[in-house]
């Protein structure tokens, strides 16, 4: 005959019914604290992801000010219009949670500064005759010196929120082993007075209960592999399903959390047009790599790529033709170097390659090997463009031994560029 979990204990607690009931009050009073422990972690989380989509709008925000500069399109102010709006709703859902002082000043300062980078890019979208304009591109300079520092702040927005985070899941888990604590007292209690039910009840209640704390602080620690067999026809054998459906959500929920983790890690230096690596990630690379070059004295090239009458290109054609044309040279690019070199999309038309490990000469001929590739290419409609095809200009620039200056670097190759354009286009640069 089977009986479930009531019928096993009625008559072994008839006698300590008291002491069950205030025993239960206490598990209950620990329950509603771990509860309110596990609302305040949600919130965190909450603050957390919060700071996340922060970060990724304000790495966007100068994008629409950036490519109006370059294109002149006024579709790029709606652009803006949509990522300010989204920033200005995460801003004000922020100031909607309580944090420390330092989070409230945090909170005050990102809401300013997001009011004064906008007024920077509304005046920089609405100048006339943007395309080539000294002001906007001061103003924007101006703009992404002031959003990196935003970005900081955001960066200490997520710290403070982990911080805490830390601290109540810490707190959660005190307040779980005082449900422990008073659990084993229970035990303790039937242990002690129905010790002729001991080998019935360690058999069919007390292990599996142990085998769910097992579990429970198997879980906690991390390990979420790991599952209950149970085996009583009983609640507990209902529970030790239950829990281990708990963990396969938990753990599903954990591989999501991980993907778009590693989706927003990604997108923060991908180029959302080419899928090329962006400015940001451009940057970052070119300053490690000249680090890498002064520790090694190995040598370090960069070619700076820019398509040759693209605005003519656009006219003619329309924007979107335009971006089908700037995909596929970023895939001819991506094809026609080493699988150690580093594409990035820096801006408008422009691209730029990293090579490390590679002094002037190597660093030519592979700029040569790409500007022939794209002169090959049959891009659509390029027999509209000045001599029927689509080209580019390139210019190389190498760092010599002791180059410490990234924007020099950049400068150099930028020179050579415009020593390719100012001499006929489609070549390579040569300084002087």
């Amino acid at each position: 005959m089977k009986f479930g979990i009531r019928g096993k204990l009625l008559g072994s607690f008839l006698a300590f019914s008291l002491i069950f009931l205030i025993s239960l009050g206490i598990v209950l009073l620990e329950v509603r604290d771990i509860n309110i422990a596990t609302g305040a972690v949600q919130e965190e989380g909450r603050k957390v992801e919060l700071t996340d989509h922060l970060q990724l709008r304000l790495h966007m925000f100068l994008d629409p000010a950036n490519n109006y500069l370059i294109s002149g399109n006024v579709k790029e102010r709606d652009r803006f219009d949509q990522l300010s709006n989204e920033i200005f709703q995460i801003t004000k859902d922020l100031q909607r949670y309580h944090g420390d002082r330092r989070w409230e000043t945090l909170s005050g300062e990102l809401n300013h500064d997001v009011l004064r980078l906008s007024e920077m890019l509304v005046t920089i979208l609405f100048i006339d005759r943007p395309i080539g304009n000294r002001k906007g591109a001061q103003l924007l300079h101006e703009a992404t010196v002031f959003s990196g520092n935003m970005v900081r702040k955001a960066d200490e927005f997520r710290v403070l929120s982990e911080k805490e985070m830390i601290r109540m899941v810490h707190d959660a888990r005190s307040k779980g082993e005082n449900v422990t604590l008073v659990f084993y007292g229970i035990v303790a209690t039937i242990v002690i007075f129905f010790a002729l039910l001991s080998f019935y009840l360690s058999r069919f209640v007390i292990r599996p209960i142990l085998d769910l704390h097992r579990g429970a602080q198997t879980v906690g620690q991390g390990n979420l592999d790991y599952r209950l067999t149970i085996r009583t026809k009983d609640e507990i054998e209902n529970l030790a399903g239950e829990f281990n459906q708990m963990v396969e959500a938990i753990s599903g929920m954990k591989r999501d959390l991980d993907k778009k983790i590693e989706l927003t890690q990604q997108l923060a230096i991908t180029d959302s047009l080419t899928g090329l690596y962006n400015r940001r990630f451009f940057m970052e690379k070119l300053r490690e790599e000249i680090k890498r070059n002064e520790r090694f004295n190995h040598p370090l090239s960069i070619i700076l790529i820019d398509v040759d009458d693209f605005k003519s290109y656009n006219d003619a054609h329309g924007h979107l033709k335009g971006d089908d044309l700037l995909r596929n040279l970023g895939m001819i690019l991506k094809r026609n170097v080493r699988s150690v070199d580093f594409v990035c999309r820096i801006g408008g038309e422009e691209f730029m390659v990293i090579l490390p490990e590679t002094d002037f000469a190597a660093a030519f001929k592979i700029g040569e090997g790409l500007r022939k590739a794209v002169e090959e290419y049959p891009f659509a409609h390029q027999e509209t463009q000045p001599g029927g095809k689509l080209t580019i200009s390139l210019g190389v620039a190498t760092s010599v031994k002791g180059e410490k200056d990234l924007l020099k670097l950049v400068q150099t190759a930028d020179d050579a560029l415009y020593q390719a354009k100012r001499t006929g286009k489609n070549k390579i640069g040569i300084l002087s």
